[in-house]
């Protein structure tokens, strides 16, 4: 036997439990109240109810230290859903002006193991809201912005993000987030064209590009060029095209000429649809969709709307309500009673 300590035995102090640590000896740890009669008490494990009746006497003493830090590492890894936790961890970066750059590395750890937490996503806003001011981009061309060290660093880890889970929801919203906050609006346009050739079924990707093409005002009151609007009916025709039962691009350009300008539904892409489900290589995949004929539904209720002589208005009822009848008896008859009360609308 070994006289003193080996490398299997030494336990290293942070290993040690918090009450055995010389660091924390100071500190009356508070338990949380779970009352006499409680029906259903959280099952913690020990280690996570220690570091917590720590962390709750350390806020409560509004306590500004590494240690402080340091202990909301631990607990932010065991439940990184703990809110109060993170904005106690955002005041002590502040107040003790912790390094931010370290903070983006240690975050990074905390989204590879929890890709889908809120908080962490929040959080990474806020530190690159300290980091960059977004006046500082405001006089450069866009491919200067891009090539920011800061911004260069998001968009890599979001391109990281996004390819190991193409609709990750927090990802995308962080990425709306940064190219609205800091005006990346042209480079965001090259990224989701690149997206959707990769995969025409990403419909995180086709919401994406609404909102670059708004440029955030998703209101449905943003102003659209006449031009803008035909080139992406010519893109989505396209994309249709490729993959006719796919819900993005029909869903994408109706709801956007809905929004825009409803005019061209039945001017623009009306013809555009037709001429597709005529098309030798696509036009039995495409007059087989389900969204081709609801995109009729649309159409045609939109165009009665506007139509002033009642005669032609009626006529185009009954191609809206024929399309509502193809859809529940033959294309999509899971939904046949939605489609049969939507007939009933069109009056």
């Amino acid at each position: 036997m070994p006289d003193g300590p080996t490398e299997s035995n030494i336990i290293e102090p942070s290993a040690l439990p918090l009450s055995e640590q010389d660091t924390w000896k100071d500190v009356t740890p508070l338990e949380q109240e779970e009352g006499e009669l409680s029906i259903c008490p959280i099952a913690y494990t020990d280690d996570y109810k220690e570091m917590m009746g720590y962390m709750r006497a350390v806020m409560a003493a509004g306590e500004l230290s590494e240690r402080a830090y340091e202990l909301t590492s631990d607990v932010l890894k065991e439940n990184p859903g703990h809110y109060t936790v993170w904005v106690y961890r955002k005041k002590l970066i502040e107040e003790l002006n912790l390094d931010i750059e370290k903070e983006l590395a240690w975050l990074e750890s905390i989204a590879e193991m929890y890709p889908k937490n809120y908080q962490s996503w929040h959080h990474r806003e806020v530190l690159v809201s300290m980091l960059l001011d977004p006046q500082v981009l405001v006089d450069m061309p866009q491919d200067q912005q891009i090539c920011h060290p800061v911004i260069r660093r998001e968009l890599s880890f979001l391109a990281n993000a996004i390819d190991e889970d193409s609709k990750n929801f927090h990802a995308w919203s962080y990425r709306q987030w940064l190219v609205r906050r800091y005006g990346i609006w042209e480079q965001e346009k090259v990224f989701i064209n690149t997206m959707i050739d990769q995969d025409v079924r990403n419909n995180s990707a086709w919401n994406q590009r609404y909102f670059a093409l708004v440029q955030g005002d998703t209101s449905g009151k943003a102003s659209v060029d006449g031009g803008v609007l035909q080139a992406e009916i010519e893109y989505a025709v396209e994309m249709i095209k490729r993959a006719p039962n796919n819900e993005s691009p029909w869903s994408y350009i109706v709801g956007m000429l809905l929004r825009h300008a409803p005019e061209k539904l039945h001017a623009e892409l009306l013809p555009r649809i037709q001429k597709l489900s005529a098309d030798a290589s696509c036009g039995e995949a495409v007059k087989s969709s389900p969204f081709y004929w609801s995109a009729l539904v649309d159409i045609y209720e939109s165009r009665a709307a506007e139509e002033e002589e009642k005669e032609v208005r009626e006529k185009t009822l009954a191609l809206a309500r024929s399309a509502c009848m193809a859809l529940a008896t033959d294309h999509d008859p899971t939904r046949t009673k939605y489609w049969e009360y939507r007939q009933t609308t069109l009056v």
